[in-house]
């Protein structure tokens, strides 16, 4: 989502005796200034934008694919593949007409590719996880509960070079929904004829500022300058390479060295070491994201199904010194989960480290669940295999042992596994970092609409959450509107399905005579307008 706002890790390390290609760090396009070298801390999922809606796969797509619109060089929404549009009077239906633009295998970019990919996302027997980014086209939830057919979703080629999208309800954010990647085309005739195109640079077919060249999983990608793209002129960079390098003391030592031009979010973490190095902080950039840090609590096992049980975990935990003690990233404490540029109310849903509510809470708790805390038995939290993750939930593990007398086990498992396991509900809690696509609090919001949402990890539901967010819809007083999702947020918080912990920061260094790059705090990257230079920042 935004696909799920969420980060990858997998197992790879330069220097374990692993032999890297011999244009991984020392190919001549490197020195001349023209390929941007960037390392991302795990593999690439999928270069399918109907699959790969996480990060940092996310970001690959956004370079190598273009939807109907697209980011300006300073985060505006501008025509990509389509032209130009019109909206109806209602705001309830939108016409988007396509220019002329190619794939890289000669084929023209056609509204019938956008209607079979966007489909294809919405079909009950294909859609993934960043299905419900789809949700405001007219039928889309309806089809994938399997109650209307794909032929009744709003979405329709009248021709090549027209598409209408109809929408259940006006929302004059979406334009800016179809910047996302899971909104990118793809090739209807190649995808039709096999799905493996994605998986090598052979085969592989996209329409963006990039093209792919060369691709070892777990290892690289080599991207180059896409020759067909329909506005190359703009692109200043011969191409991008990405190196896979899990360790961040190792990205830092290539950073250093020369071998790479960025390091740091939103592509990889930055390591806590570099932040904290005084010698560094000059040349730190920090961009305040619309992402939060939570558990998702399992709201259909034993005991996170009772309220007061919920509410004894979050009340208990400190978050301020969280931030102060073990992050160190100028991040804020969460107490609701949209932060200060989505905020609905500046006073907080409830009391950062209120020990004795929390207490009060557990003991209510107990006598509802009919247990004893000894009953309890230790609880298990589900994480990524990553250090910064592991040093949080172990400051909180304390945290709720000395508050509480709550006892806490913790699971560790690489990304793949980590997210299938919380996918599937498999879990008591489950460590998460959520990215709001939109700069809207629909997007963070609609992630609890109903049970079945897969992004809806807890699986919890409300009626009356429910008719504040279907109301919202509606509303075209935006302060109305605000309120109604002030109240959903406040209802959110007293149920707490989910414990917010902090909001996140993007922090990065890069090579200062790297120019033109938009970071976006939706965690997004354009590197359609970069471009090298002699000057510095």
């Amino acid at each position: 989502m935004k696909n799920l706002l969420i980060l990858l890790i997998v197992p790879f390390l330069i220097g374990c005796g692993k032999k890297q290609p011999e244009h991984d760090l020392e190919c001549s396009c490197c020195h001349s200034g023209r390929n941007v070298q960037i390392p991302f801390y795990c593999s690439v999922r999928s270069l399918d934008p109907r699959v790969a809606n996480d990060y940092p796969t996310a970001h690959v797509i956004r370079m190598l694919y273009e939807g109907l619109m697209r980011l300006g060089p300073n985060g505006e929404v501008v025509p990509g593949v389509a032209e130009r549009y019109e909206v109806s009077e209602d705001q309830r239906t939108y016409t988007f007409y396509l220019r002329d633009s190619k794939w890289t295998n000669g084929d023209p970019v056609t509204a019938y590719d956008f209607e079979y990919a966007w489909k294809k996302s919405m079909s009950p027997k294909s859609a993934q996880t960043g299905a419900y980014t789809f949700y405001t086209i007219l039928n889309a939830a309806a089809c994938l509960e399997g109650t209307v057919d794909i032929d009744q979703v709003g979405v329709k080629a009248l021709n090549e070079k027209t598409l209408v999208v109809d929408l259940e309800h006006p929302a004059p954010y979406f334009p800016y929904l179809t910047c996302c990647t899971t909104f990118a085309p793809v090739n209807k005739k190649v995808d039709l004829s096999g799905s493996d195109w994605v998986w090598n640079a052979e085969s592989f077919v996209s329409n963006g500022p990039f093209s792919l060249q060369e691709w070892k999983k777990d290892d690289f990608l080599l991207l180059k300058k896409n020759p067909d793209y329909w506005d190359d002129k703009q692109v200043q960079l011969s191409g991008v390479h990405i190196q896979i390098v899990q360790d961040a003391t190792t990205q830092f030592y290539l950073y250093e060295k020369g071998s790479l031009d960025w390091l740091g979010e939103p592509f990889s973490p930055i390591s806590l070491d570099i932040v904290t190095d005084h010698s560094l902080q000059d040349r730190l950039h920090y961009i305040e994201s619309m992402g939060v840090s939570w558990f998702f609590l399992n709201t259909e096992q034993v005991p996170f199904t009772n309220k007061n049980f919920r509410k004894a975990l979050s009340l208990s935990i400190n978050r301020q010194e969280l931030v102060d003690h073990v992050l160190q990233m100028q991040e804020k404490p969460a107490t609701g989960i949209l932060g200060s540029k989505l905020r609905l109310q500046e006073k907080p849903y409830f009391h950062d480290g209120d020990i004795e509510a929390a207490r009060e809470h557990l003991e209510v708790a107990l006598k509802e669940l009919g247990m004893t805390k000894e009953e309890l038995g230790s609880l298990v939290v589900r994480s990524r295999s990553r250090s910064l993750e592991i040093r949080i939930i172990q400051a909180i593990q304390e945290q709720w042992r000395k508050a509480l007398g709550i006892q806490i086990e913790i699971e560790q498992s690489d990304w793949p596994v980590h997210f299938s396991t919380i996918l599937k509900g498999d879990f008591q809690i489950g460590e998460m970092a959520w990215v709001s696509w939109i700069a809207d609090p629909f997007y963070m919001l609609e992630t609890f609409r109903k049970r079945h949402l897969s992004a809806n990890m807890c699986r919890w539901e409300h009626p009356l959450y429910y008719q504040y967010l279907d109301k919202a819809d509606f509303e075209l007083d935006q302060v109305k509107r605000k309120e109604l999702f002030r109240n959903a947020e406040a209802l959110l918080m007293e149920e707490m399905p989910i414990i917010p912990l902090y909001f996140q920061n993007l922090t990065y260094l890069k090579n200062p005579k790297l120019h033109g790059v938009y970071v976006s705090p939706l965690k997004e990257i354009d590197l359609k307008y970069a471009y090298f230079s002699s000057e510095e920042d």
